[in-house]
């Protein structure tokens, strides 16, 4: 009887048995890939849920620590716009304006809604004008007040409050700023408003929250209490905040009598707003914020599963099917170790590179092409203005020529240089937002008008930055073109070398022409001889002192005709 052999072939591995079942080793890389992914994303899962309540407790911190930033950062930013408005009283009182006649000036710019009072007082504390309707004279009472006799003692604004007002009976906090006239202080201006429009949150708050207002000397008021009424705050509040208040410090976020509490300081000032919470609303938001988080962890797994077998689906035969036309060598699920499709394509791709080299000319010439669109859209807006105003007309052109010839004899060159000569050319393309009544003024401007107009300069400037593809270089060059060497110019007030040299530049080669033609705040153009002798003079004060004798090196040269004889040319070619 014949007994039939064993069979002794290897039988394959699980692993062996799973890779032949697919029919790409890409396709079988990718599906592993799917499960590690998977079995990462459970594990975080679980490990998230290991300290979900100490989270939940961060949570709900970070809630509290936000909405006091908020107030706080809102109150930092209402008593910044206080002071900016009562610095414009400078201004005015340098212009000649009486100090009885601030609150007319004044009230248009400071005072926009009924929480803001502007008011102007002597040295002895006699009201000399107010924007309050029923604001009565009480020179003893304003002499008494703190901030009154620090703005006198020391010149320097004043923060004061919460106090109660003896004009209106509410709960400000006042902004005291001294009045100057050749150096000696004739007066003091107060502009202040509620207690409670300066607590007003960006955000949207529970309706049981409370904010408190600390000030560096311990007095608080509440938004929603009387004003003549003290918080009600347990001592382990109180102390706290005051204690935050006196060192100019953050608060530890604390939870009393089922309110949770946090105090942030405002701004350099010295006071500090506290925000109460809710515990109720505060942990239920954050737990919310939990699940929602536990539901977005489910929903990428699940997105996650989608997009493998989408890939699976869509991506991988496209990939399979690009190798085909390649006529690689055939693969199968046994090379997943060894070679899949992808690394053939990019053996493939590797000697792609003229190509490659092709396409990366085509991408440099439509970015050459956009930063010319980006030029000629700033030389339209520059040409516009200068069609609205006879007298600009080719100004921008002789600016630019004049530009380029003290640039190469102060060391400019190449791209730079031809960079230089468009920021002179489109320089004033920011007087596009200038009204023309301002402009097109005969004689002196007003302080405000100046104001008006001197916004060419920065506007100008950031036209230019919105050009992604114009150098920052340029849009610094428009900017500065009005600043003098001397710091007294604008719109920044830079001096010496921190004026960049493409804006020294334009500066002369601006103010030579501007002298030299026709301006409606003026008679008549000065002469060559007089607007080079003006040059000279401002040498080192109102211009660069290298950058003038560049400009008169030019017109020596003979490179650029006086402007003496154009004007004679022009009248000359007029006549015939």
């Amino acid at each position: 009887m014949n007994l039939a052999s064993p069979d002794l072939t290897p039988q394959p591995s699980l692993l062996r048995r799973l890779t032949a079942a697919l029919n790409s080793p890409l396709r079988a890389r990718v599906h592993f890939l799917l499960i590690a992914g998977a079995g990462g994303v459970v594990l975080a899962l679980w490990l998230m849920n290991l300290g979900a309540e100490e989270r939940s407790r961060e949570l709900a911190a970070v809630q509290v620590e936000a909405a006091a930033a908020d107030i706080a950062a809102s109150a930092n930013a209402q008593l910044v716009a206080l002071q900016t408005a009562l610095s414009a009283t400078d201004i005015l009182l340098a212009s000649g304006t009486a100090a009885s006649d601030l609150c007319p000036a004044i009230a248009q710019e400071a005072v926009r809604s009924l929480y803001r009072r502007f008011s102007v007082f002597s040295t002895t504390g006699n009201l000399l004008c107010s924007t309050i309707p029923e604001a009565r004279d009480q020179p003893e009472v304003i002499r008494g007040r703190t901030y009154f006799q620090a703005a006198m003692g020391t010149g320097l604004d004043q923060v004061d409050g919460p106090v109660v007002s003896t004009l209106t009976g509410r709960s400000s906090i006042a902004v005291a700023h001294p009045l100057r006239v050749g150096g000696a202080i004739v007066g003091v201006a107060t502009l202040s408003m509620d207690t409670g429009e300066m607590l007003r949150s960006q955000q949207p708050l529970p309706r049981a929250a409370r904010a408190i207002l600390v000030s560096p000397t311990g007095a608080t008021h509440e938004v929603g209490v009387a004003s003549d009424a003290s918080p009600s705050l347990p001592a382990s509040v109180l102390e706290p905040l005051k204690t935050a208040a006196a060192t100019a410090g953050n608060c530890e976020v604390l939870i009393e009598d089922g309110v949770v509490w946090d105090c942030r300081p405002v701004g350099g000032t010295g006071y500090i707003v506290a925000v109460g919470l809710p515990a109720t609303d505060v942990f239920a938001v954050a737990n919310a914020e939990l699940r929602r988080y536990r539901w977005q962890i489910a929903a990428v797994i699940m997105v996650a599963v989608g997009a493998m077998l989408s890939l699976d689906v869509l991506l991988l035969r496209r990939i399979r099917s690009a190798y085909g036309r390649i006529d690689g060598e055939r693969l199968h699920a046994g090379n997943l170790f060894a070679q899949d499709e992808v690394d053939a394509l990019h053996e493939w791709a590797s000697r792609a590179g003229a190509e490659l080299e092709t396409l990366q000319a085509e991408v440099a010439a439509y970015e050459h092409r956009r930063e010319i669109a980006g030029r000629e859209l700033l030389t339209s807006i520059s040409e516009a203005v200068e069609s609205r105003y006879p007298f600009l007309r080719h100004h921008g052109d002789r600016v630019g020529r004049y530009a380029r010839q003290i640039g190469v004899r102060m060391g400019i060159s190449g791209e730079d240089l031809d960079l230089l000569a468009f920021a002179g050319q489109i320089h004033d393309l920011g007087k596009i937002v200038i009204p023309d009544a301002i402009y097109l003024k005969p004689g002196a401007l007003q302080p405000i008008e100046l104001t008006h107009m001197q916004l060419h300069a920065s506007r100008g400037a950031e036209i230019a930055g919105r050009m992604r593809d114009i150098p920052e270089q340029l849009a610094e060059a428009i900017r500065h073109h009005h600043e003098r060497w001397d710091g007294g110019g604008y719109p920044d007030g830079l001096s010496g070398t921190a004026i960049p040299l493409w804006s020294r530049i334009i500066a002369v080669a601006d103010a030579y022409d501007a002298m030299t033609e026709e301006r409606p705040y003026r008679a008549g153009p000065r002469s060559h001889d007089e607007a080079i002798s003006i040059l000279r003079d401002g040498a080192g004060t109102q211009w660069d002192a290298a950058a003038v004798a560049a400009f008169l090196d030019v017109i020596q040269s003979g490179e650029v005709a006086p402007k003496g004889i154009i004007l004679q040319m022009r009248r000359a070619s007029s006549e015939d």
